[in-house]
């Protein structure tokens, strides 16, 4: 711990004089449910670009069902495929679209460097986002100790707090080839104090990843957001006060997860479990290897999204969703489900949902 506390040490000064302000968004008041949002895209390969206008029109139909939040910047497919300018213009397309009391959310990468992430940040404020996550970096070695792994996040954290945006960090190893764990937030939260109010994970072993943050004592004062949606009914009944999720697979079943929400906020656990079964019948489809998170972009393309940024969809891949859906034995679960893919009531397969909705 000697690396992490001479970085505390250097980094204190300069993070003294904001101790005065605090972001808006705090531990107290953090959005209960984010939803991970897909990116409309267009265009053809070998590069397909941002679809603004459809874009904001997703968002604005999400923001429509009242969701808590939404984040931009996440993964679509297996890693983050953006480029620095790609990201920033995402970031900054947003900034007209009217959300009401929606929150907008970044994800940050500490591999784009300290230049890109000024940038970053300078959008992200002025696009009116109220909090930045910041995930270990693609550019550390698998066996990266979790100082190095601090280490490494620091330029990025820096420029959120700098900016009184609230900060969050993120443990996806399935993209960042490194988990992030409890010592490596302990370090982070030592010099970042309570501008850091969550931690995002998600991994695929509930007790080796969700479980020691809700448990380490170190930590109790940061909301622990489940990011590995079938485990979310076990965080929200483990801790209901502290957990929450980010969730893909929320972009194509919003109607589910406040079905969820709201049966967990009346303890309501059994049927929590029962509607979780049904989204994550849905996650499996998509999910060729049940160790890696599943490729939500066949559910984007089904949503009439647009096509993956860089790799093709075929017709058995979305059989298999409409498979799942189809085996689903509660009708409710089929119905709500089928109206949040049809959520856009225009892409490719919005008659086959019309269908799966009345027929549920």
């Amino acid at each position: 711990m000697v690396e992490a506390d001479l970085l505390c040490r250097e980094l204190q000064p300069l993070l003294a004089e904001k101790d005065e302000f605090m972001p808006k968004i705090t531990f107290d008041n953090y959005p209960l449910a984010t939803v991970a949002c897909f990116d409309a895209t267009s265009g053809e390969l070998p590069r397909r670009f941002l679809d603004v206008q459809r874009n904001n029109l997703f968002l604005k139909k999400l923001a429509e069902q009242n969701v808590s939040a939404v984040l931009i910047g996440a993964s679509t497919g297996q890693g983050h495929v953006r480029t620095p300018e790609e990201l920033d213009q995402w970031f900054l397309s947003t900034k007209e679209v009217e959300l009401g009391n929606t929150i907008k959310i970044a994800l940050l990468r500490p591999e784009d460097g300290p230049d890109w992430h000024q940038q970053h940040v300078e959008t992200l404020v002025q696009a009116g986002f109220d909090i930045a996550f910041v995930r270990p970096g693609t550019n550390l070695d698998a066996d990266a100790t979790c100082q190095e792994v601090s280490r490494d996040m620091q330029s990025a954290c820096q420029a959120v707090v700098e900016a009184d945006l609230a900060l969050g960090v993120y443990s996806i190893p399935d993209v960042s080839g490194v988990p992030l764990g409890t010592d490596a937030v302990a370090d982070l939260q030592q010099v970042f104090g309570q501008h850091l109010v969550a931690v995002k994970v998600t991994e695929a072993d509930y007790q080796s990843s969700t479980k020691k943050f809700l448990t380490d004592q170190r930590l109790q004062d940061l909301k622990i957001v489940q990011g590995w949606d079938p485990f979310l009914a076990n965080a929200l009944q483990d801790d209901p006060v502290r957990c929450g999720v980010t969730s893909g697979p929320m972009s194509f079943a919003v109607f589910q997860y406040l079905h969820i929400l709201e049966a967990a906020q009346r303890n309501d656990w059994q049927e929590v479990q029962q509607a979780q079964l049904a989204v994550t019948s849905l996650f499996q489809s998509m999910q060729d290897d049940p160790a890696k998170f599943a490729d939500l972009q066949r559910a984007k393309y089904i949503m009439g999204l647009g096509h993956p940024l860089l790799n093709t969809i075929s017709q058995q891949q979305i059989e298999r969703v409409f498979a799942a859906l189809q085996q689903l034995p509660r009708p409710a679960d089929r119905e709500r489900l089928s109206r949040s893919l049809n959520l856009m009531q225009d892409g490719p397969f919005g008659d086959r949902l019309l269908t799966e909705e009345s027929a549920a």
